[in-house]
């Protein structure tokens, strides 16, 4: 199994993360809000922090979630030439597990032995309750990125078991939620789902939360992983003529899908659920001729949208590092750079696992504009609340615009708590 993500096939992310040193001037200012310290005369002396990341870097779902881990190396890339934290660097031994279940078990077993303090990242859905069985083990805290987190990581608290991404159950209730605001008449609502349990599970909780609020019908369509053809999935949408289409797909999926939506008979709502999916990818699946009406939403902000310290301190980077748009991914992935270097710096003398465990459960930090509320994790809940957006695509300006304000959901689903 190749040891660095730096050895994995070249992407434009990947590209962006090895020139991390252009953001140098972008971090200053980030670091200076994020509430620890860094001590650059004393950095070399001091043992690194040692963290592992799990990362579908040349598999099926590459194109979803390896981009916010190339955002997150830029953070800690840029992080680690300012000094660090409390002096310390901040090591990643970075696995491409290719959302494969035994090799993440594997990996979890070899960055053990490698004395880590805690992994990041995960690859697909269908790899998390395997990776924190064996974490748990192994006595190492995990903390899942974005794009997406299963229900393990919510209250009742699991040790060792966090997650700052999008957790799919309740993304899947705020996907209910905005499908009757897209539709205020809609009685009928189909859901695509790749087979993997997190997929299925967030098309049952839209379905679930549709029903809850007046539609009659909803039904779930289903793909494997590595599907790219959906031809036959369009032709029953187009018979079935729901009022709007929802999904829990990756970025390859959506950019399969999508085409074929946009120029069938269906002529109804399409509301994509952004697990990392980007706003390029819909706009260039969606034909200007198109009937389709497309929305998006997600925890993160993405395109032209939000302000704030951190949305400018990404912005500075993007541009430095010539990354044309900002896209969730990147939002994500600086915001698991942030969580990460909060927690370590209340991690003060050796900080082993338990120690790091023990600094996650205190991390609270102002998401800066990424994103609709504070990053809040504590003993009792691992998650703490989240936010999400509704953005439309206009198909004559070609570009997503937002839609009221952000909706906050708490990590009990409570939708507004």
């Amino acid at each position: 199994m190749q040891r660095m993500l730096s050895r994995l096939r070249t992407t434009p992310l990947a590209a962006v993360a090895r020139r991390a040193a252009l953001v140098g001037s972008a971090l200053a200012a980030a670091c200076a809000l994020g509430g620890f310290s860094t001590v650059a005369s004393a950095a070399e002396a001091a043992a690194p922090y040692r963290l592992g990341y799990l990362v579908d870097g040349s598999g099926p779902q590459q194109t979803t979630i390896k981009p916010a881990y190339d955002a997150f190396r830029v953070y800690i890339d840029a992080l680690n030439k300012r000094g660090g934290v409390n002096g310390r660097q901040v090591e990643i031994l970075s696995r491409d597990v290719r959302s494969d279940t035994q090799r993440s078990l594997d990996a979890v077993q070899e960055l053990s032995r490698e004395k880590v303090i805690g992994l990041l990242g995960l690859a697909a859905t269908n790899t998390h309750a395997s990776v924190y069985t064996a974490a748990r083990r192994a006595n190492l805290p995990v903390l899942a990125g974005y794009p997406v987190n299963i229900p393990l990581v919510l209250p009742p608290a699991r040790p060792g078991a966090f997650g700052v991404g999008q957790e799919l159950s309740l993304a899947g209730t705020i996907g209910g939620h905005f499908a009757r605001q897209v539709s205020p008449k809609g009685k009928s609502t189909v859901c695509v789902a790749f087979e993997v349990p997190g997929s299925i599970l967030s098309c049952e909780r839209i379905n679930q939360q549709a029903k809850a609020l007046g539609f009659e019908k909803a039904t779930i369509l289903t793909v494997p992983i590595t599907q790219r053809d959906f031809r036959a999935i369009v032709d029953k949408i187009v018979a079935e003529r729901p009022d709007v289409v929802t999904d829990c797909l990756g970025q390859g999926h959506v950019a399969a899908l999508l085409p074929v939506l946009a120029t069938s008979a269906y002529g109804g709502i399409f509301l994509s659920m952004d697990t990392g999916v980007d706003n390029a990818t819909l706009r260039d699946a969606t034909p200007a001729q198109s009937k389709l009406t497309v929305y998006s939403y997600g925890r993160f902000i993405s395109g032209d949208d939000g302000s704030g310290a951190q949305v400018a301190a990404l912005r500075d980077a993007l541009k430095a590092a010539k990354v044309p748009e900002l896209t969730s991914s990147w939002a994500g992935g600086w915001t698991l750079g942030r969580v990460v270097a909060d927690a370590l710096g209340r991690c003060t003398g050796e900080c082993g696992p338990a120690d790091f465990q023990k600094a996650l459960e205190h991390v609270d930090i102002d998401a800066g504009g990424l994103t609709g509320t504070r990053i809040q994790l504590t003993q009792q809940d691992h998650y703490g609340p989240s936010a999400y957006r509704l953005y439309r695509f206009d198909n004559r300006t070609r570009a997503f615009a937002p839609v009221g304000d952000w909706l906050r959901i708490s990590s009990a689903g409570r939708i507004g708590g």
